[in-house]
């Protein structure tokens, strides 16, 4: 799995490299960089979204830049 961080102002209009495989998430501290992270497939980046959707909500859970559909996941 590759992971990398941008800042704001370079994330727009960044090209990702595999967007459907790709999540991000908000930096461990405050006003820090976004992480994010190209999984293998689409498939294992769904679970572990899907995992975390089962706890509380928090910052630093992985959202997918498309998002998951309905059956993605379980």
């Amino acid at each position: 799995m590759k992971r990398y961080t941008l800042c704001l102002g370079q994330q727009a209009g960044y090209p990702h490299p595999a967007p459907e495989r790709t999540a991000k998430r908000a930096g461990v501290r405050l006003f820090s960089d976004d992480v994010f992270q190209v999984w293998p497939n689409r498939a294992s980046m769904a679970k572990t979204i899907r995992l975390q959707q089962r706890r509380e909500r928090r910052l630093d859970d992985w959202r997918p830049l498309v998002p998951l559909s309905d059956g993605e996941g379980y």
